[in-house]
């Protein structure tokens, strides 16, 4: 039996200021992390493939994001969102005393990533379907990737600061403390009562598979993976490209933060962008742009990569904002944690693999280094162009939904 909040539209603002409250101060760490991890694996190790492996690490457990898919649809949803943050808190507060060993940091920073996990999952697919009413959905979903997507900058600008000003040890421990903050908001959000069904590992790892084997989301999980190999580890690719090229710490989290904040701006902006069309075109033409961007990344002027940055960052957020939506009204909110985390395993399981793809990379030189990013990601436009071409995308998202619901109870 399955007991769920069904919260009154009154409620809606409030529980949303909660969870946005919490998922900054969680997403701030995230990107601070996102900076000071490899500039000081960069500074102890003199390697940029280093650096990047090293962070990359840390989205390596999405391969196990199934098994917290489980997880998380049998347990109080607010007590896996507050303990993944002091997970993450607790693992912090090592490795700030282990920095000099590469192994720990490597293996401290592969363990945060269980619950930079467990909380993505819960806070951007599991607790909105449960808390939010669902005529208010898709503005909160635009509202919470907008106020993400600001965290990117907030914690680009603050990591840079602060490995600049107080070095990588204390840096670190202030990324714990966010943590334990966000922690501590995350308390305020209402309960979200367990599923009281037996735990069954085999069965659903069986639902989450099951629901990524379905058309309407096996076409978007493999674009989106392939898209994800391209670009997931771009923002620490081009940090430690500029760090090895001497740039200032501080120029680094600006030019970053200046890019991010336009995905911030887009994400708020989404749902009213051609609002006429299925989302399986916006993400197409968001796509396109996004490519053009990365295209502007790859020439050699400071100017020209700050713009594409910039428009990659917009792009790609109007996407985002696009394929969550759909998700979140396509798949039944009771099995919300076992799909999306089985989806997230791909899809978000290919950003450490572009880690290793940059690092491969390094060795060579100019455009020709980003060429494979570029190449993998004119595969997937030309895949997911394929399935909107055949898709039928001018139907409305509530009527697919309907009817894919209702073949998984």
């Amino acid at each position: 039996m399955t007991v769920a909040f069904a919260p009154a539209p009154a409620n809606d603002a409030r529980v949303l200021r909660v969870l946005v409250s919490s998922s900054m101060l969680s997403k701030v760490a995230d990107w601070q992390l996102g900076i000071v991890i490899p500039l000081a694996v960069l500074a102890e190790s003199d390697s940029v493939a280093l650096s990047l492996v090293s962070f990359a690490l840390r989205g390596v457990t999405y391969v196990g994001s199934p098994f917290l898919g489980a997880l998380i649809d049998r347990f109080d949803k607010r007590t896996i969102f507050v303990l993944a943050q002091v997970q993450q808190a607790l693992c912090l507060v090592l490795l700030a005393s282990l920095l000099s060993s590469q192994v720990a940091v490597a293996g401290l920073v592969l363990l945060s990533g269980v619950g930079g996990v467990a909380s993505t999952i819960t806070g951007q697919f599991v607790l909105i379907p449960k808390l939010i009413s669902a005529p208010a959905r898709p503005v909160a979903v635009a509202k919470l990737n907008s106020a993400i997507e600001l965290s990117k900058v907030i914690g680009l600008i603050l990591g840079g600061a602060g490995f600049s000003i107080l070095g990588p040890a204390p840096a670190v421990l202030c990324i714990a403390v966010l943590y334990l903050l966000a922690s501590g908001v995350g308390m305020l959000l209402p309960r979200v009562a367990s599923n009281h069904e037996k735990l069954d590992i085999r069965r659903d790892l069986a639902t989450g598979f099951r629901w990524v084997g379905r058309r309407e989301i096996l076409w978007l999980v493999v674009t989106m993976s392939m898209t994800n190999l391209a670009i997931g580890q771009l923002e620490p690719a081009l940090i430690t490209e500029f760090g090895d090229q001497g740039v200032n710490t501080g120029v680094i989290s600006v030019v970053m933060a200046v890019g991010l904040l336009m995905g911030a701006l887009a994400s708020r902006l989404a749902p009213g962008l051609v609002p006429a069309w299925g989302p399986e075109r916006r993400i197409l033409a968001a796509q396109l742009v996004a490519f053009a961007g990365l295209v502007l990344v790859a020439t050699p002027l400071l100017p020209v990569r700050l713009l594409g940055f910039m428009v990659e960052c917009f792009a790609v957020a109007v996407s985002n904002v696009a394929s969550i939506t759909y998700r979140q009204e396509t798949i039944p909110a009771d099995v919300a944690g076992r799909a999306n985390a089985t989806i997230r395993m791909f899809i978000t399981g290919a950003t450490p693999l572009s880690g290793f793809l940059y690092a491969w990379a390094s060795r060579l030189d100019g455009i020709w280094y980003w060429l494979p990013a570029l190449g993998l990601w004119a595969v997937a436009i030309v895949i997911w162009a394929v399935y909107t071409r055949y898709s039928g995308c001018a139907a409305p998202v509530g009527a697919r939904t309907e009817g894919v619901s209702g073949g998984d109870r």
